[in-house]
């Protein structure tokens, strides 16, 4: 009886022992975040909502016009449960927080996993470039007045064409997203690339089409 205390003891103090020493290695202000994470995998998907809450907001996530925002709790744990619906990990570039909307978005990498995870069938894209006169769009938008007014001399705009399912089906999905629509003036990257812009926006709405998952999104972008 006494040998198994004893045991039971040095066991006891062992483990201690561990603790502290991972501990002195870790910064004052991080100790907090040891001891939620203790016991833990690497595997997301097994950590608990409160962990996931508490890893999401160490990460500093790159907002629209500069900076970084990091989540509060109740932020970083809606964006740990919508990851998971969706079967992205929230670590990677598959996904972005939209705090103006309190919202998680797709990236363009994600519709892609998407698809790949519900074995969609892809084509790879192609691209060809359109124009048309500005008075043969359908409205002067607010993107259209900004872009004519820095020099754009027409219209342009990107078809993305992609394959849908198997060959032999020959079922493919198409989108033209145009200036008019879609122009970003405060953007350095839309007024310096356009071009690539557009043809990474009409790859998106293909994508987005294909999948079924994001669709609403166009509504209020």
């Amino acid at each position: 009886m006494t040998d198994t205390v004893v045991d039971a003891e040095v066991v006891q103090e062992a483990g201690l022992a561990k603790t502290d020493g991972l501990s002195n290695l870790v910064k004052e202000s991080d100790k907090p975040l040891l001891g939620i994470m203790e016991h833990t995998t690497l595997d997301w998907k097994s950590l608990k909502p409160n962990q996931m809450a508490v890893l999401l907001m160490q990460k500093p996530m790159p907002v629209s016009g500069g900076g970084v925002l990091y989540l509060t709790f109740k932020q970083a744990l809606y964006y740990a449960v919508r990851c998971f619906e969706l079967d992205l990990s929230p670590f990677g570039g598959d996904t972005w927080f939209d705090s103006s909307r309190f919202s998680v978005n797709l990236t363009l990498e994600g519709r892609r996993t998407i698809a790949r995870n519900r074995g969609l069938d892809l084509g790879p894209p192609i691209f060809e470039q359109v124009k048309r006169n500005w008075q043969d769009i359908p409205r002067m938008t607010q993107a259209a007045e900004e872009a004519k007014k820095i020099g754009f001399l027409h219209d342009a705009g990107v078809t993305c064409t992609m394959r849908v399912g198997p060959v032999s089906n020959n079922e493919k999905i198409a989108f033209t997203a145009y200036l008019s629509e879609w122009f970003v003036s405060k953007s350095p990257v839309w007024r310096e690339k356009p071009l690539w812009m557009l043809s990474v926006r009409a790859q998106d709405k293909c994508l987005t089409m294909a999948i079924g998952t994001g669709v609403s999104e166009a509504i209020v972008e």
